[in-house]
């Protein structure tokens, strides 16, 4: 009778392994299709604080005094930008491209270097199919920081083996009891199994983040090897090292699926069944008992492996990126030697990238300039997309755009400011604080500064505006800068004429119905159109006709009456 359970379970086990890599390989079928579907597209849908923090944790590791500073970032809607270019399939990847691109390179060699990455991924699309596959198993964990976590692996939770070992083989003696004693055995069985489960999830609690960590880690590892084996040029000397890296984790991988493997087994008949025998016969908790020995001693290699992942998946997502743009072009950069070449930039067919049917504009500048016209006229649109392109040029490499040439910049911005109520501080203090770290900025040599300002001291009244920025603005066109500043204020045009080209964004209105072209001109704004749009929203006429009188006796008489 034993015998003939022995030999059902062995035909069983059998049918469940073969059914099981069935699974697995039209699994994999199903991803490849899908994988190709998503090209050229984002791949998270959610950005919880809990997510966003984990993401960013990389970067304020890393950040230097030369990185994106808090208020551009903002200014930029970067982290909308971000989300946007998010085509990554790793944590590590997700993480290294928040960083990337938080931090400007000044290095024609090392953007090459991504360039050669990125283009070699969009043209081998079969190869660049394998090596997204074996970084989506690896996966994403939203429940820590890998970065953070590998930093402190020393401080991992060290899980006893012998409890556990002790419960799996109660837990079988007890198995094997039913066999050959009473049918009483089985509530005895029924117990223990019980026990092992209340103990197996009371430990597992402790340690959920490190479980993470280790479930990361045994994917990252498993697909470095597989990653070793594949040939995509201008890559292989990643992939080799890679290979040579996962080497030194045999011992940590050995017996890998005791621990459940994240992406790579999820939704798997294989898994799905094998997690009871982990919670029975804590297999993954022993398992687990020897990884953290493991990881504290190759921590230095776990954060090399961790570099190159995170760089090779954010030129994936860059390349994809590329993909979603369409219309992109490939930055010309250099380095300034002397004012020409700071001011020098050249332009051609630049858009935002958030804007779902953008206008294109070209830009030929040779030294600051100053943007004037009405609201919503696409003013403050421009520089961000100027801004947003700079940033692209030195980080991704690729600008939204036909054609882009400049020269290397430091990138800071002043726009999108408030009042800071917790620090007591009006939007003006708020303003000129921005300002002054501008200025700072724009007085240090090496890397000159590209600098962008909306609506500059708009927090004071307008003869102190008009006399204060014009003096600001006029000496930091004398400094290591670049200056991009938009205005209401025309006055501004006429005082600044000599360090500053005068552009324009206009609308135009016709009865009742306003539109605008978004198309950048030369010279400064001369429609004033901001009355008859109170008649357009339905103000009394007699006001209306009272407000022109009194803007064109100002304009003859220079008084206000």
């Amino acid at each position: 009778m034993l015998i003939k359970v022995i030999v059902v379970i062995l035909v069983l086990g059998i049918l469940f392994v073969f059914a099981a890599g069935r699974d697995r390989r039209m699994q994999r079928m199903r991803l490849k299709e899908v994988l190709k579907q998503e090209w050229g597209m984002y791949t998270r849908d959610e950005y919880s604080d809990a997510i966003m923090e984990n993401i960013k944790y990389y970067h304020e590791q890393k950040k230097t005094e030369h990185s994106v500073d808090d208020i551009t970032w903002n200014d930029l809607n970067m982290e909308a930008i971000f989300q946007q270019l998010n085509h990554t399939r790793t944590s590590a990847g997700e993480e290294y491209l928040y960083h990337l691109l938080r931090t400007p390179e000044y290095s024609e060699g090392e953007l090459e270097k991504r360039e050669t990455v990125i283009r070699s991924i969009q043209e081998h699309p079969e190869l660049r199919e394998e090596f997204e596959l074996s970084l989506y198993d690896i996966g994403k964990t939203d429940r820590i920081s890998v970065y953070r976590h590998l930093c402190g692996a020393k401080n991992l939770h060290l899980v006893k083996r012998w409890p556990h070992v002790c419960s799996a083989l109660i837990l079988l003696g007890g198995a094997v009891l039913v066999f050959f004693s009473s049918p009483a055995v089985l509530f005895l069985l029924f117990f223990i199994m019980g026990a092992n489960a209340y103990f197996y999830y009371k430990e597992k609690e402790k340690i959920l983040k490190d479980i993470a960590l280790y479930e990361f880690i045994l994917g990252t590892v498993r697909q470095c090897s597989q990653i070793g084996r594949m040939v995509l040029p201008e890559c292989e000397g990643y992939f080799i090292r890679l290979k040579e890296l996962a080497v030194k984790f045999r011992k940590f991988c050995r017996f890998h699926f005791l621990v459940s493997g994240g992406n790579t087994m999820s939704g798997s008949l294989f898994d799905s069944v094998f997690d009871y025998i982990r919670i029975l016969f804590h297999v993954d908790l022993i398992k687990i008992s020897t990884m953290a020995k493991e990881v504290t001693k190759y921590e230095k290699e776990l954060l090399e492996i961790y570099g190159i992942i995170g760089f090779l998946d954010s030129m994936l997502a860059a390349a994809s990126y590329r993909q979603m743009l369409g219309d992109y072009g490939i930055p010309d950069l250099y380095s300034a030697d002397g004012r020409d070449d700071i001011c020098r930039m050249e332009i051609k067919g630049l858009y935002h990238p958030l804007l779902s049917h953008p206008v294109k504009n070209d830009i030929a500048a040779d030294r600051c300039m100053l943007l004037t016209g009405s609201n919503a006229s696409g003013k403050s649109t421009f520089i961000k997309a100027v801004a947003v392109s700079a940033l692209f040029a030195q980080t991704i490499h690729t600008v939204p755009a036909d054609s882009y040439k400049a020269c290397f910049y430091r990138i800071y911005s002043s726009m999108a400011l408030r009042d800071d109520i917790l620090s007591n501080e009006s939007y003006f203090i708020v303003e000129i604080k921005s300002l002054k770290r501008i200025f700072e900025k724009a007085k240090e040599p090496g890397v000159p500064v590209l600098c962008f300002i909306d609506e500059i001291l708009r927090g004071t009244n307008t003869v102190d505006r008009v006399a204060a920025s014009s003096k600001l603005l006029e000496a930091l066109s004398g400094e290591n800068a670049m200056c991009f500043a938009a205005t209401h204020d025309i006055e501004l045009t006429y005082l600044l004429e000599g360090q500053y080209a005068n552009y324009h964004f206009s609308e135009h209105i016709k009865e009742e119905d306003i539109t605008f072209d978004y198309q950048l001109k030369k010279g400064r704004a001369d429609s004033r159109n901001a009355i008859r749009l109170l008649a357009m929203v339905g103000f009394e006429r007699e006001l209306v006709e009272q407000s022109m009188k009194r803007v064109e006796a100002f304009l003859s008489e220079g008084v206000w009456q």
